[in-house]
């Protein structure tokens, strides 16, 4: 997708980003909400004191993770990620919020069921994606993954950047969709500014 780069308009809606790791939702997010005179929230800095609301930290996370591996200790870590979602939207009306993309893929279906819940009340979920082609997308990701953050998401046996692609949880939760391609940030932010609500 290719958009001029025109001027954005404030705004006063709620814009939840969601997207695979690397898929430009913090760097979009900051860029948008200068743009648009909105506060930037990020989830993964902003959640410390939602995930401690029920017992959690990154740090427990951490120690989990030592201690039964990754796959079993994210799953009990998907508490803290429901709680947080829900009181970052309830905390934050009006802003720009990047959401950390365990965030969006809780898999018990109780707890994603309250992560549904709670983005259906911001005004634009916007799943940010490469491409509409899911090879495409993963390749582009997995390239971007390594250089910027040195991982390719391959766990145990496990590909967390593939599933977190191909799940449809964001889907789920999405009310926009913006194929990125080979835009700037600056004309993705002019997509994205161009939405409307739901």
């Amino acid at each position: 997708m290719t958009v001029s780069s025109a001027p954005v308009t404030p705004s006063t809606l709620q814009t939840v980003l969601v997207g695979p790791p690397a898929s430009g939702k913090s760097t979009v997010g900051e860029l948008l909400a200068e743009a648009t005179g909105r506060p930037f929230v990020d989830a993964d800095a902003a959640s410390a004191d939602f995930y401690a609301e029920v017992g959690w930290s990154v740090e427990r996370l951490g120690e989990r993770a030592s201690e039964v591996g990754f796959a079993q200790a994210h799953g009990e870590w998907e508490v803290a990620l429901a709680q947080a979602v829900e009181r970052l939207v309830e905390t934050s009306p009006g802003a720009v919020l990047s959401l950390g993309v365990g965030h969006s893929h809780v898999t018990d279906d109780a707890l994603f069921a309250r992560v549904v819940r709670a983005l259906a009340s911001a005004d634009q979920v916007v799943l940010l994606r490469p491409s509409a082609d899911p090879a495409v997308s993963l390749e582009v990701l997995r390239r971007r993954c390594v250089a910027d953050k040195g991982t390719t998401w391959h766990v145990g046996d496990e590909d967390w950047l593939a599933m977190w692609l191909t799940d449809g949880r964001d889907e789920a939760v999405a009310t926009h969709l913006v194929l990125t391609g080979d835009d700037t940030p600056a004309e993705t932010v002019a997509a994205v500014a161009a939405l409307g609500g739901r």
